[in-house]
């Protein structure tokens, strides 16, 4: 499994990371989703909860698994790895260029979210 320690992935290594056993994690708003959809297989956590979702929730049943964090660009997800890390997960990592830069690798599949 790929050790991601703390740190920003491009696309394509966020990609190679998820395919061998990172939990992919969304934290745009509901807003963003209806827009431009959703990420087929990502975890979707609001951003007020990531914390207590990776360090409580998560941990107790995927120890050891790198997390991957996204939003629509790095100014959301960047606070909340440094959250994460200052709590104790260490391998964490977000994604430079966010949604448009995992959908723009062409790896992962969007699907439309339904009207609520």
């Amino acid at each position: 499994m790929t050790q991601l320690h703390s740190t920003r992935l491009d696309g394509p290594a966020a990609l190679r990371a998820w395919e061998t056993g990172a939990i992919l994690i969304d934290v745009r708003s509901e807003q963003g989703r209806q827009k431009n959809g959703e990420v087929q297989g990502a975890v979707i956590v609001a951003k007020s909860d990531v914390v207590d979702f990776v360090t409580r929730r998560l941990r107790a049943g995927t120890s050891g698994k790198p997390v991957i964090l996204f939003c629509g660009s790095v100014a959301g997800s960047g606070p909340l790895v440094e959250a994460l890390v200052a709590a104790g997960q260490a391998d964490v990592a977000d994604v430079e260029g966010g949604f448009g830069a995992l959908t723009g690798a062409g790896g992962l599949t969007v699907r439309p979210v339904p009207a609520a």
